[in-house]
């Protein structure tokens, strides 16, 4: 889990019980005006407008929400909801194509259909789990099948664990962002290496060399490699820096003014490996950006970037010509939609979405803003001609949100009345849950 989250078991508000199902709610016309947001225009980081202007606006995705709405049958244990919720295209499945989504801490229990409720006794809570989409060369088809691991006693456990040494310190992992290779063979996750209450103590690159040509991931191999320290952390994005090659850009976030271990308001720093390198384990021709077109072998003058990263996506759009990265701040409830020219800057932000309630106030915080581009159903119409600076591109992007309960114990996560009460399942109050949204954005000049 990326953010803040705490235990809210004191939150007993009486909910009334609401049972609605999930896809007459979402084809609702008038749900969607309600969540859609205006236009806007595009700022700079400073506040400042400039002459390439972005626009954009998102709904519910009614067909993306529905691929994930599995729910367990009658008295057996399954999947309820989970946050990180990465997704990479590896090889492997019926058509060689899956969609891999990736979970950190999940709930594993029951689940009471009648009332829509989750059930609290004998719920598990794994640091990670999986989940696999078959795809097509159109797209994903059907419904997700979450994955999870189970000890010897048949419990549910964490998919990615530490090394046996850093287990038995208390540490645990919780993976937040991933790539897979071009061939969809192997793929490098990023976890955040968490000890105590919300404590990161550094980054870990979990190394799964083969998740093609084994079709149960249970059975994938993997191996670990930290990297980074407490004070200089890489766990919150990784993606190709070019339509081809193996470089891959990383980023990170390095101390606050004082010293202090990097939080999720510190800015963001950037790096640049070889995926090869990582998949071999090899950490050390890693380089940081210093300054404009400078890059070094030591991370000791790095420069920082002007958009927000603690836990995101980044990806280059060709029908845009523009990196884009999705952000929700901090305690916030609006959904913004951050774009460059160059990885390095200058970035721009555009509000996209307001979060509705009950999710945009108290007990409730969101976060994990990111992109699915194997979710998007159409590509780029009305297109733009740069070189003489007229017309517009549009294009249709997809991301996905959380919403959880934060408190202000130390106990972990909420198993409170707002995410384990009578009827806390039903589509308007269910939390801890994946919600998608399709973009629609426009670029023009």
């Amino acid at each position: 889990m990326d953010f803040l989250f705490g235990s809210c078991n004191g939150c007993r508000e009486t909910v009334s019980e609401v049972v609605v199902d999930l896809p007459t709610l979402l084809t609702s016309r008038r749900q969607y005006k309600s969540a859609e947001a205006k236009p806007a225009k595009s700022l700079q980081a400073d506040g400042t407008s400039e002459s390439t202007q972005v626009s954009a606006s998102a709904i519910p995705a009614v067909e993306a929400q529905q691929r994930f709405e599995v729910l367990p049958v009658a008295e057996q244990k399954g999947w309820l909801g989970g946050d990180s919720d990465v997704s990479l295209v590896i090889g492997g499945g019926p058509t060689g194509r899956r969609a891999l989504w990736i979970f950190a801490d999940t709930f594993i229990s029951k689940y009471h259909s009648p009332t829509q409720t989750r059930v609290l006794d004998g719920f598990s809570m794994p640091n990670s789990t999986l989940g696999l989409v078959d795809m097509t060369d159109s797209g994903c088809t059907g419904q997700i099948k979450y994955i999870w691991q189970t000890d010897d006693a048949g419990q549910p456990v964490s998919f990615f664990e530490p090394s046996l040494e850093q287990k038995a310190d208390g540490e645990l992992l919780w993976p937040v962002a991933g790539i897979a290779s071009r061939d969809g063979r192997s793929a490098v996750l990023l976890a955040q290496r968490i000890k105590g209450f919300l404590t990161v103590i550094g980054t870990t690159l979990i190394i799964l060399p083969d998740v093609a040509s084994v079709e149960d991931p249970r059975q994938w191999k993997y191996t670990l490699l930290d990297v980074g320290s407490a004070n200089l952390t890489w766990f919150s994005s990784i993606f190709f820096a070019d339509a081809e090659g193996d470089t891959v850009y990383i980023f990170g976030h390095g101390p606050g003014a004082d010293g202090s271990a990097p939080t999720p308001l510190s800015q963001t720093v950037l790096a640049r490996a070889c995926l090869a390198d990582l998949l071999d384990q090899n950490w050390e021709r890693t380089e940081y950006w210093v300054a404009p077109g400078a890059w070094s072998a030591s991370p000791d003058n790095f420069q920082v970037l002007e958009v927000p990263s603690w836990e995101t996506t980044c990806i280059w759009s060709k029908e845009l010509s523009l990196w884009y990265s999705f952000n929700i701040e901090a305690f916030g409830s609006e959904i913004f939609l951050w774009t460059a020219e160059d990885i390095t800057g200058t970035w721009t932000k555009t509000s996209i979405y307001q979060i509705p309630a009950p999710f945009n106030a108290s007990p409730y915080i969101n976060y994990a803003a990111k992109a699915h581009p194997e979710l998007v159903q159409q590509t780029c119409v009305s297109p733009a001609d740069y070189s003489t600076g007229t017309g517009e591109k549009e294009v249709e992007l997809v991301l996905s949100f959380v919403s959880n309960v934060f408190g202000t114990s130390s106990e972990g996560q909420s198993t409170g009345n707002l995410l384990f009460g009578k009827g806390q399942m039903a589509w308007p109050v269910r939390a801890y849950w994946p919600r998608f949204l399709r973009v629609t954005a426009k670029r023009s000049q």
